[in-house]
This record gives C-alpha cells, structure tokens and sequence, in this order.
C-alpha cells in the first residue's frame, strides 16, 4: 500500500513538472480547484489554443497598443467630438474589438468605463451611459461613470475566474476553463479527468455554458443581486442557481420585442430556448465552434454562403424546404441576400452599437405583420428600404407567396 502511494505521488510530481502550472496570484478555487490559465492548457491542446487565440472571446480585453502592426486601439481619438471627454492617455485597458471598443481607466484597484465608446461600423464616438440595463434604471449604482465598477457590471462575462473577493479575474479573456472549468485537478492528473466537455453534458447543462454569458437576466436576491453576471456558477452546474433569466413579457422591452425576438445583443439564450432548433435538441455549439476563427461568429461552416443551414435544410436533407432550387423557398433569386438563411431566420432585430446589428436566435420568420404590431425589425424591409418598400407592402408581398 506504502509503495503505491509513494508511486501515486512520484507520477503525480512528474505530471506537474511536465505541465507546468502558471497559477495567477487573483486564483479562484472551488473545492479544491483552481485556475492554471490558458498557456497550461497549450501544452496538450496546442491546436484548440491556436484556434481560440484567433477568435474574438480571446481579445475582449486587450492592453493599450496605439501603433503598429499589433495596434488594438480602435477609436480615431484625433476626431473633436462632444462625447469624447477623455484622451487615450486616459485609457489603461480596451474592451471589445467588433461591434464597439469601450476604454476603461484603473483607479486604485478597480477600473470602470469611461463615457464614450467607438462604434465601429459607423466609425463614430457615442455616449457610453447606460440607463435601461436593469441596475441601472433601478438606481442601483451612481449614473457617474467612475461610481460603476466594471468589475461587478461586465468584467465577469469578459474574463475567466472572476473572484468577488479581489476583484481581479485569474485571467482576462474568455480563455479556456471560462468554458473547461478551473483546470488545476486535470493537470495535477495528468490531464485525465476533472475537466468539463461541454458537448458531453446535458443538452440544459451544455447550453448554459454559453448561457452564462449570452443569457439577459439578473442575479437571485441575496449577496450578489447587485452583480450584472452569474457569481458563483461553474461549468456543468444549473446556471438558473446563480442567474434569472429574463423572459417575452408580451410587450416590449430592453431586452426582447413583444413577440420575444432580440432587442439588443447578450440575448441569444433568451431567443434560442424559444427555437424548434433547441427543442429538438440542438445546443450552441451545433452551430458555433469557440476554438475556430474560420467563419463569422466562430460559425463551424458559413452563414454567408448557406452552408451551415443547407447541411439540414438543403435539398435531399432531413428538413429540406426545396426540392431543386432555394429560390423555392425564399421567391428570390438563388444568389441574392434574400436567399440568404440567416436573413430571414436569424433576423438582424437588436441594437448592439447600432441598429440593427445583433441577430435573433428563435430562428423564426419575423413577419412584416410583427412590425406593425410591435415596431420589430423585420428581414423584408430591412433589406429593402426603399419609402415605398414599407411593412405593409412587405406584408402583402407575403401574403401573395403564401397564396400561390
């Protein structure tokens, strides 16, 4: 017994020794886990780690780089603009690369977001003073910009291990064990077990590690009801422990339309539980792949080119919707944008940092009708905007396909 314990410890320190262990000092455990960090994670899974390195969930927080081929900043800080009242000299951290760049500046131990963000489409300086997310039309932090912590509003969906205590996360970025799970007992064991797939858990229980982040909602009441993500909730746990998700209250809202369809973007769980794509027991990850840059939104074949949606709804496929040409379907042309899926099944209906920019995930038709009932953005007049191209005219349109 002695000597196998002995052998069990002698392995043991070889493993660590073979996979070095770069423990940040703002750790998180639980239990006995903790955070290694993602450069661990490199030295078996170089390929993953080469493929998440070029994805966005690894850049959400980047470091201050002003020129050069490494340049991270992406706001023109030369334009005079009434919203810009801060200088880059101001920023000590960047956050978001796509839709929009915020800048935050450290104070103490603590950064919070500065009042102006780059909108990156457009390439133009807007307010950033949020007043509609639910902390802050409860009052429940100062509308003053350096009264918001960023490490209780957002810092927790934009890195990994984020501990309340310090308020420093174990590492920036949606890095692995973001999705993986603290990494340390893996390690320790050669990395074999005591790490979470994603894939082989629970179609509920996969879907809320995306849904940590990408599902509206408020914390329970309780010592963090004041924190704008889930603290406390780890990969494979029941996510509705530590987070209430915000549902179709059948009128508008900031987060959904009256018909439940996306108002803003981080609503994708809110919208695709709503989906037949979900109850027929597809998950986030049939369609995204996060350790893969190859295609828009880390999508694992193009949304662009129909591939991703022909795979089950093309021709001779198990939902086909046409028999020889796509134009069955949609009644434009094969090679158009209206033929394109994800133009009328993934509708652009929400704000991100402008209109309409974010798309809905119930993957339903979002009809003209919808709009004249409730002002929901719809894919016939988003495409054609054109005066007299109006939701009534696309209604009718509709009708007169449906008739044939």
């Amino acid at each position: 017994m002695i000597a196998k314990m002995k052998l069990l410890f002698v392995v043991s320190v070889l493993a660590l020794l073979c996979f070095p262990v770069y423990v940040r000092s703002a750790e998180v455990e639980k239990g006995s886990r903790a955070y290694v960090g993602s450069e661990t994670c490199k030295y078996c899974h170089q390929q993953y780690f080469d493929g998440w390195k070029k994805t966005l969930h690894s850049r959400m927080e980047q470091q201050v780089i002003k020129e050069g081929p490494g340049k991270t900043v992406l706001g023109d800080f030369s334009i005079a603009n009434p919203n810009l009242t801060f200088t880059l000299n101001d920023v000590n951290m960047l956050v978001g690369s796509r839709f929009k760049q915020r800048y935050a500046k450290k104070i103490d131990d603590e950064y919070y977001l500065l009042p102006a963000q780059w909108s990156i489409q457009p390439k133009e300086w807007v307010q950033y003073k949020p007043k509609k997310d639910w902390w802050a039309a409860a009052g429940i932090y100062p509308e003053d910009w350096d009264k918001r912590p960023y490490s209780k509003l957002c810092r927790g969906c934009h890195s990994t291990g984020m501990d309340v205590k310090t308020g420093k996360p174990a590492e920036s970025n949606i890095a692995c064990e973001a999705c993986h799970g603290p990494g340390s007992l893996h390690v320790e064991n050669g990395g074999k077990g005591h790490i979470v797939n994603p894939v082989k858990l629970s179609l509920e229980r996969g879907a809320m590690v995306c849904f940590r982040c990408h599902m509206s909602g408020r914390p329970p009441k309780g010592d963090f009801e004041k924190y704008a993500w889930a603290v406390g909730y780890l990969p494979g746990e029941d996510l509705k422990q530590f987070w209430v998700y915000d549902k179709p209250k059948g009128e508008n809202s900031y987060e959904l339309w009256a018909g439940g369809f996306a108002a803003k973007n981080r609503v994708q769980g809110n919208t695709f539980v709503q989906s037949k794509m979900h109850q027929k027991g597809m998950t986030c990850f049939t369609c995204h792949d996060p350790h893969s840059s190859r295609n828009t939104t880390s999508l694992i074949k193009s949304g662009d080119t129909n591939s991703l949606c022909l795979v089950c709804h093309g021709e001779n496929s198990p939902q086909a919707v046409y028999r020889v040409s796509i134009s069955e379907h949609t009644h434009h042309k094969a090679d158009s944008t209206g033929s394109r899926c994800i133009e009328c099944h993934g509708s652009k209906t929400g704000v991100n940092a402008v209109k309409w920019d974010s798309r809905d995930h119930t993957f339903k038709f979002v009809s003209p009708a919808e709009t004249n009932k409730s002002g929901t953005p719809n894919a016939c007049t988003n495409c054609h905007k054109d005066k007299d191209k109006t939701p009534e005219w696309a209604q009718k349109t509709v009708a007169e396909w449906s008739s044939k």
